[in-house]
């Protein structure tokens, strides 16, 4: 029984013959492949073919050098930094340089829009994320109408909602990209624009590249035109497309591009020169300033000048207001016509700024006479009037009492003069 037992549990032995078949067709396989892949020796590469060094073409993205020697202008440029916005100060370092070198003071929004433009020349609206209200946009419209400057600049590649203001101005930025597979810089997106209409903004312009462009429809005139290989990812017909455009009111300028004034695209072609040209753009702003831009009309160090001696205080309290604000200003005994001045004194003392008054069609007799009112009792009343000459501004405050011009300075501190 044991023997029986030995013999069925005694374990199998596999054939060598089994075992050395897989290993020879894996060989033979290996031998196939190296003779078949590998043909012996070594490469030899072509001999090197010289090519004449004017034959050598250099490529698309040629840097150029950029000088320029800038008129100094005065006035502010208020950059959007309120809605989301979505680009860095580092991105448009070369825009802020330029309207440096000019000789504006640039500021980044954070807060109310309508306080900014209270004292901003010109304004610019980069990538906002979050829409315009109906209020702001009306902020801006008359910002705009009183003469100030808008750019806005979109991108493509990034979201926005920078239509929410522009189509206030008749300005619709196109949800698509611009592209030409014929011709371009580092690859299909990047595309050249050489048609140019004549403008302060296309002045000097020769070729330009924009690195993610997409295209606006505008009611004003287009800028700049792409050629007919310039494609658009959302229209299949062939036509041209404008990439840099004016609004329906000719202060507002559109841009869908923001990569073109990214260092170093920045100095590629004439990038640096409409750059520049914007930067000219923006500083020559006729913003007409209003009374209610208090005190940003002041351009300057104000002389405070009063009609008489008991009202040193008031002109105490107004000085010490306008250093709120930053304005320099000093009580003075004597007009200086080449300043800007604010006037304080009761209605006695109107002789003394009848020229202003007169300018404006106002009477201070036995009743206060405007152009748009009634005759008005002189008793507990006061008057706040701004005149805007050629270089400077003159701002006159008299009242019936000292308590009633302490109150009317109070009242432009505090902004409360808006309301009434």
């Amino acid at each position: 029984m044991s023997a029986l037992l030995n013999k069925t549990w005694q374990p199998l032995r596999t054939p060598w013959r089994v075992l050395i078949i897989p290993l020879l067709f894996a060989l033979a396989f290996f031998l196939g492949a190296y003779f078949f892949f590998y043909r012996g020796g070594y490469y030899n590469p072509p001999p090197a073919v010289p090519i004449p060094l004017e034959k050598i073409v250099l490529p698309s993205s040629t840097f150029t050098s950029f000088t320029e020697v800038p008129p100094i202008q005065r006035g502010l440029l208020l950059v959007d930094f309120a809605h989301r916005n979505d680009f860095t100060k580092e991105e448009i370092a070369a825009l802020i340089s330029r309207v440096a070198d000019r000789g504006y003071v640039v500021e980044f929004l954070s807060d109310s829009l309508e306080a900014g433009l209270r004292k901003a020349d010109s304004f610019a609206v980069i990538l906002p994320e979050r829409a315009y209200s109906e209020s702001e946009v009306n902020t801006v419209a008359r910002f705009v109408r009183k003469g100030g400057k808008v750019l806005l600049v979109a991108d493509p590649t990034r979201d926005h909602q920078i239509n929410s203001l522009a189509e206030r101005f008749g300005i619709a930025f196109q949800p698509d990209y611009l592209y030409n597979v014929v011709k371009y810089d580092l690859n299909f997106q990047d595309i050249f624009v050489s048609h140019f209409r004549p403008d302060e903004l296309t002045r000097g312009l020769s070729q330009i590249v924009l690195y993610t462009a997409g295209s606006i429809k505008s009611s004003g005139p287009p800028l700049a035109f792409t050629d007919g290989n310039t494609r658009s990812s959302l229209i299949q017909r062939r036509e041209p497309f404008y990439p840099l455009v004016r609004g329906s009111e000719g202060q507002v300028v559109a841009i869908s591009d923001l990569t073109f004034m990214i260092p170093p695209q920045n100095s590629i072609l004439s990038n640096d020169r409409l750059i520049s040209n914007i930067a000219d753009y923006l500083t020559a702003s006729a913003r007409a300033f209003e009374l209610t831009d208090f005190p940003h009309f002041f351009q300057g160090q104000v002389d405070i000048l009063l009609g008489q001696s008991s009202l040193f205080n008031v002109g105490t309290d107004l000085k010490t207001k306008l250093t709120d604000f930053q304005i320099r200003s000093e009580i003075r005994g004597v007009e200086d016509l080449t300043r800007d001045t604010a006037y304080l004194g009761l209605y006695a003392d109107a002789p003394n700024v009848a020229q202003y008054l007169d300018l404006a069609g106002v009477q201070v007799a036995g009743a206060l006479r405007t152009p748009f009112t009634p005759d008005i009792s002189l008793v507990g009343t006061g008057i706040i009037l701004l005149h805007r000459g050629q270089d400077r501004h003159v701002l006159v405050i008299l009242g019936d009492s000292p308590d009633t011009l302490a109150d009317l300075v109070k009242r432009l501190g505090s902004g409360n003069f808006r309301d009434g």
